[in-house]
């Protein structure tokens, strides 16, 4: 019996290695990382930037993958990174804290399958300020403003839902880079 393939290979093979090995540098490349370009996650921006249908690949993405790459981007964006930051009264965990000189961002990383409801999107986003508010009221003393962000694999139709950014990781380097642009738009807390 042969050993089960793992569909996200499948993928890579399907689009030709070749031509994915030089795509993944120049995604890496575009996005100013300095991860492993094996990374998997790596490799599914890559694919989803080559017309790669992103519900074939997130299925086939771990979402731990996926927060490690969200991490790694964030860390060479030059933010001080804390992973799975759990908070208490009451009970929440944030997926990624990314602490920058003049700014702090609250990210929930989600690498959906398609793309979703305006209400879903806007439940989510709710979701987030909400834990973005209550780690607020852990670090009063930090005067940095916290604005909150969803980071996605796949680009949704919304930008900014009720005051959070939705972030296609290929557009995180810009984002970070013009969030001053975005002031108006985000939701501070």
């Amino acid at each position: 019996m042969n050993p089960a393939v793992d569909p996200f290979d499948a993928l890579v093979r399907k689009v030709g290695s070749d031509g994915v090995s030089a795509a993944i540098e120049a995604t890496r490349e575009s996005l100013g990382s300095k991860c492993n370009p094996s990374e998997r996650a790596l490799i599914a921006l890559t694919l989803c930037r080559l017309g790669t249908r992103p519900e074939l690949i997130s299925n086939s993405l771990d979402w731990r993958e996926f927060e490690r790459f969200c991490s790694g981007l964030l860390r060479s964006s030059g933010f001080e990174v804390r992973e799975d930051v759990h908070l208490r009264k009451p009970s929440a965990q944030i997926d990624i804290l990314a602490l920058g000189p003049s700014f702090s961002l609250s990210v929930d990383c989600k690498h959906w399958s398609r793309p979703l409801t305006a209400s879903t999107l806007r439940r989510f986003a709710e979701a987030q300020l909400r834990r973005s508010e209550l780690f607020r009221k852990t670090v009063r003393a930090d005067p940095r403003p916290i604005f909150s962000a969803i980071l996605t694999l796949s680009e949704q139709r919304e930008r900014f839902v009720e005051g959070v950014a939705i972030v296609p990781l290929f557009t995180l380097r810009d984002f970070v880079g013009s969030i001053e642009a975005f002031r108006g738009l985000l939701k501070e807390s």
